[in-house]
C-alpha cells in the first residue's frame, strides 16, 4: 500500500525528469551568480522554497554564519571574508522515528582569488547548470513525487547553501544535529553535477564504508537499479590509491561521512581520465578544453552545454538520476533498517 502511495504521489501527466530537468534549467537560467552571501543566492533560497511550499511542504530556511578566504594579487594576504547562507530544509514524515537526508547544494561557485576571477572561475555570470542546478532539479522532483507517501522512514530533503566554499552549509547541517539525530539517519543521499560527465557514478563515503555496510549496501542497490532499468552507472574503479575503490568525495556527503552518517554520492564525471580522482568530466576538446565544465562561467551555462554535448543530455541524465533515486528511495524508506 505504501509502495502504491510513494509511485502515486507523482503528477499522473509527468514523465520521469520532465520537473527535474525543467527546474534545472530555470535556477540556472534565472539565478546565474547564486555565490554564499550574496543576494543572488538568497532569492534562490527563496525560490526553493516556494516550489517546496507548492508541493505541499513547510519547508524551512535555516540560516547561519560562516566566512571563507580570498587570495588578493599576490604577495598580499589572504583576506577573510565574512557571509550569511541559507540551508531549506523540507521533509516528508514517516513512523520509525529514523531519517534519510537527500541533499543537493544549489549555490554556484565563488571565486577564491583574482587568479580565478581573471580565469572566469565563478562570479556573476556563472550559471551553473551542471554544479548543480543538476542537482537541485533532481532533488525537486523526488520531493514533488514523494509528495504525498506514507514512508516508514523520514525522508528529508535538503538544499545546501554555500557548498562551494568549503560544504559549509552541509557541514552546519550536520553541526546542528543532536547525537541521537545522527544515530537516526540511517543515509544520506547526495547529488551534484549530473550533466557534463561522461556517465553516472554512485559512490559511498570513504570513512563510514569502513565502519557500516549502509553506505556500500545503498550505492550497490543503486547501481543494480540503473541495471535492471538499462541505465549505465558505475561506482569508482579505484585507479588512483588515493580514492578507494567504491568511493568518492568532494561535495556535501563528505561533510556527513566526517560526521558518522553513511552517506552516498551521484556524480556524473569520468574516473577512467586525467589523474583518475573524477575531476576530469570529458574527453579534451574545443568546447572543454580543460575536460570539465566546473565553476567555469563560459562553459557551465545552457547556451554552452545543450549543443556541445549530447542531444537530449539534460533530460535524459534528469530521467535516469530520478528512475534510479525515486525506486532507491522507495525501497529504503519502506523498509526498515536491520
Amino acid at each position: 500500500m505504501v509502495l502504491a502511495l510513494l509511485v502515486a504521489a507523482a503528477p499522473l501527466h509527468a514523465a520521469p525528469g520532465d520537473t527535474a530537468a525543467r527546474e534545472a534549467r530555470h535556477l540556472a537560467a534565472r539565478f546565474p551568480g547564486r555565490m554564499a552571501g550574496t543576494p543572488q543566492e538568497d532569492a534562490a533560497a527563496r525560490h526553493l522554497a516556494d516550489r517546496l511550499t507548492a508541493m505541499g511542504y513547510r519547508p524551512r530556511r535555516e540560516r547561519f554564519a560562516t566566512s571563507y578566504s580570498f587570495q588578493p594579487a599576490k604577495p598580499a594576504a589572504p583576506v577573510t571574508t565574512s557571509l550569511v547562507s541559507t540551508n531549506i530544509i523540507a521533509e516528508r514524515p514517516g513512523t520509525s522515528g529514523k531519517a534519510i537526508i537527500v541533499g543537493a547544494h544549489y549555490d554556484s561557485r565563488t571565486p577564491l582569488g583574482v587568479a580565478e576571477i581573471d580565469r572566469r572561475v565563478g562570479g556573476p555570470d556563472l550559471e551553473g547548470l551542471d554544479d548543480n542546478a543538476s542537482g537541485v532539479g533532481v532533488i525537486l522532483e523526488l520531493a514533488e513525487r514523494l509528495a504525498r507517501a506514507k514512508p516508514t522512514h523520514s525522508i528529508r530533503f535538503i538544499l545546501f547553501g554555500a557548498e562551494e566554499i568549503g560544504l559549509k552549509g552541509a557541514h552546519e547541517i550536520v553541526r546542528r544535529m543532536t547525537p541521537a539525530e545522527q544515530r537516526a539517519t540511517l543515509l544520506m543521499i547526495n547529488i551534484d553535477s549530473i550533466v557534463t560527465g561522461d556517465r553516472l557514478y554512485v559512490h559511498a563515503g570513504p570513512k563510514m564504508a569502513l565502519k557500516s555496510p549502509a553506505g556500500p549496501a545503498a550505492r550497490d542497490r543503486a547501481l543494480a537499479i540503473a541495471a535492471r532499468l538499462g541505465i549505465t552507472a558505475a561506482t569508482n574503479p579505484g585507479r588512483n590509491p588515493e580514492y578507494p575503490r567504491g568511493t568518492g568525495c568532494c561535495s556535501d556527503q563528505e561533510a556527513f561521512d566526517a560526521g558518522g552518517i553513511s552517506a552516498i554520492n551521484m556524480e556524473a564525471t569520468n574516473w577512467d581520465l586525467g589523474d583518475k580522482d573524477g575531476y576530469q568530466q570529458t574527453a579534451r576538446r574545443p568546447a572543454f578544453p580543460m575536460g570539465f565544465s566546473w565553476h567555469l562561467a563560459d562553459i557551465d551555462r545552457g547556451d554552452h552545454l545543450e549543443p556541445a554535448l549530447t542531444p537530449g543530455r539534460v533530460d535524459d541524465r534528469a530521467r535516469d538520476a530520478v528512475r534510479i533515486l525515486n525506486q532507491l528511495l522507495t525501497e529504503i524508506a519502506v523498509t526498515p533498517a536491520p
